[in-house]
């Protein structure tokens, strides 16, 4: 009965282990897709000397019926609007939509004050595709001037990126928390972009 018990807490701890280390690798995987797509957008806009767009599309955003968070790259061909009131017209998908890993969510909230371009009420509807075919999508979105510097969202400061381990219900993202605690946390890995030069880095050491 001893050596029973002693094999079921070595097969739980290992399956808890490979569990975490999972969920730690698609996060880490997401991270690094998320920031090798915002260098893309910032030197296409600085090669093309256009303005272009980094889109985030939650579940629901597109015609895709699954949970996956998805993220496009955007070129605007006339510019950014003088009056801007919330969508972008004649935009060029410049690439397919990339998904996030399984098991990943962007998450909204500020950190230490830093704005966050996913937070609630700051989508903006993107008008792309062709006159025979006119497509459209509302997402949250990140705008790269010809200079690499931030185009959109307005201010003076830098913003930030959140990119943490949970599941999209109903579309709103929930992240999972340490032990099931929301005060201890939420395991995430959290990326700044500079206004004036906009590299994404990380922040969590």
């Amino acid at each position: 009965m001893v050596a029973v018990i002693a094999v079921i807490v070595i097969l739980m701890t290992a399956g808890v282990s490979l569990m975490n280390g999972t969920g730690a690798q698609s996060r880490k995987a997401s991270t690094d897709l998320l920031t090798g797509m915002i260098e893309q957008a910032r030197t296409s806009a600085i090669s093309s000397r256009a303005i272009v767009v980094l889109a985030v599309a939650e579940p629901g955003d597109l015609p895709i019926s699954d949970d996956k968070c998805r993220v496009g790259i955007f070129k605007l061909e006339k510019g950014w609007p003088e009056s801007f009131g919330g969508s972008l017209d004649n935009a060029v998908l410049m690439a397919r939509w990339k998904t996030l890993e399984t098991g990943v969510v962007l998450l909204g909230g500020e950190v230490d004050g830093v704005e966050n371009p996913l937070d609630v009420g700051k989508e903006v509807t993107i008008n792309y595709g062709t006159a025979a075919k006119p497509l459209s999508v509302k997402a949250h979105a990140i705008a790269f001037n010809p200079r690499g510097g931030l185009q959109f969202p307005t201010g003076s400061t830098p913003i930030v990126m959140r990119v943490a381990e949970g599941t999209y219900r109903n579309g709103a993202p929930v992240a999972y928390t340490r032990g099931g605690s929301e005060s201890k946390g939420v395991t995430e890995s959290r990326l700044k972009i500079g206004r004036v030069t906009a590299r994404p880095y990380s922040i969590d050491g």
